[in-house]
């Protein structure tokens, strides 16, 4: 009954254009009423459980920022903030737009400045099949804060880059990304990645799965406005050096190796402090050509 409490108090009182609208609940029953969303969940588009296309990068690149600007939403809530607790694919559904709507409050948590750091639900509480998304301190010390659901969010854009299940990703990609083989990794399903996007969205991915929370930076209104810019921007010109002297195209391979090979310096470290996602300076290897 707790379960459908939290729902209905949380999702009765909130709207934003990426949460369900909650049309009506049946405690007899243990039943809620939500507004039909044709498309399913974010975890049968993005593996494919029926016969249905792939999402493309522009779309995933979307929901990332459309899932930001909920998270932002809630954990800025007055006069406490709400923390979801249950943050995966399932719980993400699609509407007739491939628009997400977030749902499944049944664990959240609301929390005030005092009791931020508290003790809160106990880990065996936690709904299964959502380990791989559970923040590492939560695992340790049982307290759910909004960098838990930060973690969460991290995992799924790794996702959503890289179409794979979430067991041991985090540490996949940072493996892959130190061997400047970024683009080996990329689900082919969404189309050809924009480099300077995808490396925009792992590097920030990768700093919300920190282990520590503190190391994880906060979702401010600025960031939200800049992942909102990805889904829309075009791919940088390609130097005439990459092209080919007949066609006159993209001599792909080359350009993407080039660019997943970037070595990228942070004037400022990502941090709570200081949540900038674009890098102030960017500087190429070195490659010698014939």
């Amino acid at each position: 009954m707790q379960f459908l409490f939290n729902q209905v108090q949380v999702l009765g009182k909130l709207q934003h254009p990426h949460l369900v609208t909650l049309l009506g609940a049946c405690p007899e029953a243990w039943s809620l009423v939500y507004e039909y969303l044709p498309n399913g969940s974010l975890q049968d588009r993005l593996f494919q459980k029926s016969n249905i296309s792939p999402l493309t990068w522009k779309i995933r690149t979307r929901i990332i920022a459309e899932i930001s600007s909920t998270l932002c939403f809630l954990h800025s809530s007055k006069p406490e903030k709400i923390v979801h607790g249950d943050l995966k694919p399932q719980n993400i559904l699609l509407n007739s737009e491939l628009g997400c709507k977030i749902c499944e409050f049944g664990i959240c948590r609301l929390v005030t400045e005092d009791s931020l750091y508290c003790p809160s639900i106990h880990r065996s509480n936690e709904p299964k099949g959502s380990f791989p998304y559970t923040d590492p301190e939560f695992q340790r010390i049982g307290v759910l804060t909004p960098k838990s659901d930060i973690y969460a969010f991290g995992v799924i854009i790794l996702q959503l880059l890289t179409g794979k299940p979430p067991v041991g990703l985090v540490g996949k990609v940072r493996r892959t990304l130190s061997c400047g083989k970024l683009a080996s990794i990329l689900d082919p399903s969404a189309g050809e990645w924009p480099m300077f996007v995808a490396r925009q969205l792992v590097d920030l991915s990768l700093q919300f799965c920190e282990l520590r929370s503190r190391d994880r930076p906060d979702l401010t209104p600025t960031l939200v406005r800049e992942l909102e810019q990805l889904h829309v921007s075009e791919e940088r010109p390609v130097p005439s050096i990459f092209l080919c002297p007949i066609l006159q195209v993209k001599i792909a391979h080359v350009y993407n190796e080039i660019e997943s090979n970037m070595i990228v310096h942070y004037r400022h470290a990502l941090s709570p402090s200081s949540p900038h996602l674009f890098p102030a300076i960017i500087s190429f290897s070195r490659y010698a050509y014939a």
